[in-house]
Order: C-alpha cells, then structure tokens, then sequence
C-alpha cells in the first residue's frame, strides 16, 4: 500500500523530501499553523516552500510505534508495539532507495537505532545524536 502511493506521488523527478517529525512540537504553536505570539522562524520558512500536511494524525503512541507507523504506511498498533520493526516489513526509506533518493536518517532516540530494532534499515546513512536527557 505505501509502496504503491509513493512511487505514484514521487514521479516529480527531482523533488526533495524532508520529512520532519517531532514528538514534542503543538501545532497550535507553530507559526506555519497561525500562532502569532510563538516566533518559530526557521519552521514557518521551511513550511512556506514545503507541503505542509493539515491533517495528519498518529494512530500510535509513544515513539517507537509511532515510527512504525510512519515508516511502514501501516497501523501497526493491533501487531506491533515498542519493539523491532520486523523484517518482512517493507519501509519508507526503503522505497525511497529504490527510486534513486539518497537517504539520511537523524535522530536523538536510542531506540531507533539500536541493535536489532531496525529502524535505519533502507537509510543511507543515520546519526544519531543524543538528546536531552542524562
């Protein structure tokens, strides 16, 4: 299914892909989504040249399963919890490769990148950097 509406939506031949996930951000609180009074600059210029999605919901959380999701095209909250992605699964970055897009992952969640989770599988290269926290 994800593979399919992908290789569809990325016949643009040249088109960049960022795709910027966060845990922590509120919509409600980012200019790009109208907040006057919070100045997120650096999002609001990224957001005027980019698709922006306007309704977007995760059907899991916390981290993991959430990034299961979002890489897998799937629900996986009925299979899937803080766990491995499994190997038969295809992914995002995956796909991504396999249409000829050089692909990076960065992340600050151990979990993703931990040994045998499987999460920078498809990526052509991925950093982790920490983040917050001890």
């Amino acid at each position: 299914m994800l593979e399919r509406s992908l290789e569809v939506s990325i016949m643009n031949e040249g088109m960049n892909i960022l795709l910027l996930v966060s845990d922590t951000f509120r919509r409600d609180h980012l200019g790009c989504y109208g907040n006057r009074e919070i100045k997120t600059p650096r999002l609001d210029w990224l957001a005027s040249r980019s698709i922006v999605f306007n309704r977007c919901y995760t059907c899991s959380f916390p981290t993991v399963p959430c990034r299961a999701d979002l890489f897998t095209g799937r629900w996986t909250f009925t299979y899937h919890g803080w766990q491995p992605l499994p190997l038969e699964e295809k992914v995002l970055a995956q796909i991504l490769s396999e249409n000829g897009y050089n692909t990076m992952g960065v992340a600050d969640t151990p979990f993703l990148v931990k040994d045998g989770f499987h999460y920078d599988r498809g990526f052509k290269d991925f950093i982790w950097v920490r983040g917050q926290g001890p």
